[in-house]
């Protein structure tokens, strides 16, 4: 089976799998090209919204988030209304939105909306041998440390810590991250989209098939059926 995490960037998707020890990367430009590189069976976890809300089915896992990242809990976002997401134009958006919820739309929401409509049209037609997820890199962070990172992803310092501690439990990540970093330009790949999408996809495959953690709300469906949960891995959970 293979394992991959993905993270969004200027370019696309940044892909990283993992299949029997062995790491590959891929830059995907549009995320309906997933299946060509994932292989028949392969479960990924993305960081990118997965069951959004409607009038009568809101999404709650954001406030179960929020709690689980205490006073980091900045890093993730409110998730715009499936009609909002929908709709092309950015004011209609926010008015759509407004309506719904009461809230607007963020400028940080507004800015990833197509990616959102991109990966929401896709879970409802892509193969069933691809499990797709949701999955929060801070999140991941946090149960691999022990506790709530405090350093931001953006600075340096904030690399370095993230990379030191993937690596301390595949020491192969260092390298991936490495050949990432020098193979791209930093206006399609950013240092922090590889580090993001190197922990998710550590955090699957350290799960595996029986070990890999849900984190689900009091809705756990959209009006679409889709699923509404965050793949993590605890190791505390399998010691």
């Amino acid at each position: 089976m293979i394992f991959a995490g993905i993270d969004g960037c200027k370019a696309g998707w940044l892909l990283i799998t993992y299949q029997s020890g062995i790491y590959n990367w891929h830059i995907v430009p549009h995320i309906d090209e997933l299946p060509q590189y994932t292989g028949k069976i392969a479960r990924a976890c993305i960081d990118m919204p997965i069951g959004l809300a409607s009038e009568k089915f809101p999404r709650t896992i954001e406030k179960r988030l929020r709690a689980e990242l205490g006073n980091r809990s900045s890093t993730v976002f409110s998730v715009p209304v499936r009609a909002a997401v929908y709709e092309p134009d950015r004011y209609r958006a926010k008015q759509i939105n407004s309506a719904l919820t009461g809230k607007s739309i963020s400028e940080q929401s507004l800015n990833i909306k197509a990616k959102i409509l991109e990966v929401d049209q896709f879970v409802h037609k892509k193969p069933d041998s691809l499990v797709l997820i949701e999955s929060h890199p801070e999140l991941c962070f946090k149960y691999l440390k022990g506790s709530i990172l405090q350093s931001k992803k953006s600075e340096k310092e904030g690399i370095e810590e993230r990379l030191e501690l993937i690596a301390s439990f595949d020491t192969d990540c260092a390298s991936v991250f490495k050949t990432i970093l020098q193979s791209t330009l930093r206006k399609h790949v950013k240092p922090d989209d590889i580090t993001d999408a190197l922990v998710l996809c550590l955090a699957n495959h350290l799960g595996g098939q029986k070990n890999f953690n849900l984190l689900r709300d009091l809705n756990t469906e959209d009006e679409l059926k889709t699923p509404i949960q965050i793949g993590y891995y605890n190791p505390q959970n399998f010691q």
